[in-house]
This record gives structure tokens, C-alpha cells and sequence, in this order.
């Protein structure tokens, strides 16, 4: 995701506002390209406290903010070479695309479509998962 800032953010000259400020997150100057970092602090501090414990990071240790704030689910985080993973999981779905993908820009985001069947005409038929065709998923 990127986006640009169009406004200032930044008001360093009112008291009350410092204590809203998130040590882990920078806020840049007006004029600045911002593109997703993935939250790498909350991905190093899942990684940290899984060294403590001297275990590898489990599915659903890291969570990002996006995905924390999100109230349908939608985004999923996780490690996609772990096929036990739901992550992995999602991207095994046929329904699963990246953008410019054919182009080989090898996304690090991708997204499941959604399979609706506009046309009540249309026979539903039987899907992979037993749901009739056309339901959205």
C-alpha cells in the first residue's frame, strides 16, 4: 500500500500531543511517498520473544496493525513457506492472485477474488468445496 501525504502531520509544538505519538512508527514531512513496511517492529518483536522462548515464530504470533484494526478478517499475516499456515493455506486457493503478476513482479500482497454469480438464470453447479457456484465466498 502506498500512499502520499498530502498534509503535515507533524505538530511538535503542542504539549498535549506528545503523548500520542508511537515511538515505532515514523510520521514523515508533507511531500513524502510512504509504501507499507509490514510493520517490521511488530514482526522483530515476534521474532524476539520466540528467540526467548526458544521456539520458531508460530502462525499468528505477529500481527499487524492493519490486520489488528480489521473488523471482516480480511487481511491475513503469517509465513507462507509453512504449508500448515493459514497464509499459505489462502494462497494455495485458485482464487488467489497477485497484481502484475504474469509481468513477474512477484507481489509480496496478493488477494482472493470473490466468485459471484450476477445471473439468476444461470444453473448453479456444485464447486470444489461443495457450495454451489456462483456463491460468493
Amino acid at each position: 500500500m502506498r500512499r502520499f501525504n498530502f498534509l503535515l502531520y507533524q505538530d511538535w509544538s503542542t504539549p498535549t500531543l506528545k503523548l500520542m505519538r508511537n515511538p515505532d512508527v515514523t510520521v514523515r514531512s508533507r511531500g513524502v511517498m510512504e509504501k507499507c513496511t509490514y510493520c517490521v517492529q511488530r514482526i522483530s518483536a515476534a521474532k524476539i520473544e520466540a528467540e526467548k522462548q526458544d521456539r520458531t515464530v508460530r502462525d499468528g504470533d505477529i500481527l499487524t496493525a492493519c490486520q489488528a484494526v480489521c473488523p471482516t478478517d480480511a487481511i491475513v499475516f503469517g509465513d507462507i513457506n509453512d504449508p500448515k499456515s493459514r497464509v499459505a493455506r489462502l494462497k494455495a486457493d485458485p482464487l488467489n492472485y497477485g497484481l502484475l503478476e504474469d509481468l513477474n513482479t512477484r507481489p509480496r500482497t496478493t488477494y482472493l477474488a470473490a466468485v459471484r454469480n450476477p445471473n439468476p438464470e444461470m444453473p448453479a453447479a456444485a464447486g470444489a468445496d461443495g457450495e454451489p457456484a456462483g456463491e460468493a465466498r
